[in-house]
């Protein structure tokens, strides 16, 4: 009776210690990560991977806790993982999260800010990051068709929305756009993401760049679309001083976040 005692007391002791491993990991360059706050499969549906957008909690410490940034309580922090967007430590670190998930992570220098550090949120050179991370939610777009009109204009399909789910922008409606925009070498100009406000114009009544009214159309609430828009078509040969120099080409990452058919004005 003992002996079977032991040898149950062994299982339940290397199972926890297996377990205790799949919560709890060291990568061989430094970089450490443990699950405080795990999902439990069934309610898992996907895991963040390259390519999805994503709603990240955070607070920062130094290694005595001291705290150096949080957004927990506060607007989420969105980023596409993947492209760079974050240090690297943190796009690993955020790598096959499930919604709702916590996760705690130490970030070697090397990963994280580096030799220069970043003065302006107190971080020093060589400092190791110390974080606790949330994935609020994820977006994972489904891409759709690419075409580019006779006149240049660009227009790719970056998350497709179900025909029978579709609802379709024509001239008159009312457009909720979320957008960024960038120029042809990568500079960025401007965003409302970052402003956390749509910008908002009525379809076809030249209230935007003649680009950008074709562009929306026949676009579905909740599409996304990578938009290349020739200088005939946006700003012209004078541009719009300072931030877009004449003969731009416009790169835009669009999206119809909320539409007002005419009808219902």
């Amino acid at each position: 009776m003992i002996k079977w005692v032991i040898i149950t007391a062994f299982i339940v002791s290397a199972l926890a210690e297996e377990e205790e491993q799949k919560l709890k990991w060291k990568d061989d360059d430094g970089l450490e990560v443990k699950i405080i706050r795990p999902i439990k499969a069934e309610k898992c549906k996907q895991k963040s991977q390259e390519g999805d957008t994503l709603e990240q909690f955070y607070r920062l410490t130094d290694k005595d806790g001291k705290e150096i940034g949080s957004n927990f309580g506060k607007k989420p922090y969105t980023f596409t993982l993947g492209k760079g967007q974050v240090i690297p430590g943190m796009e690993r670190a955020m790598t096959g999260m499930c919604i709702g998930e916590k996760r705690k992570v130490v970030i070697p220098p090397a990963l994280g800010f580096g030799e220069k550090g970043r003065e302006r949120d107190n971080i020093a050179a060589d400092q190791s990051l110390y974080y606790t991370v949330q994935l609020v939610d994820l977006f994972r777009p489904i891409p759709g068709d690419k075409w580019t009109d006779e006149d240049g204009l660009v227009i790719e399909v970056t998350h497709q929305i179900a025909e029978n789910e579709c609802r379709k922008s024509q001239p008159g409606d009312t457009i909720h756009q979320q957008y960024t925009l960038h120029l042809e070498d990568g500079t960025f100009v401007d965003s409302s993401w970052s402003r956390n406000a749509p910008f908002v114009f009525k379809l076809g009544n030249k209230e935007v760049i003649a680009g950008m009214d074709r562009a929306m159309t026949n676009m579905c609430e909740g599409e996304r679309r990578k938009v290349i828009i020739p200088y005939e078509l946006g700003y012209g040969e004078d541009g719009r001083p300072p931030q877009i120099p004449g003969k731009s080409r416009l790169y835009f990452d669009i999206q119809l976040e909320k539409l007002i058919k005419r009808d219902e004005l």
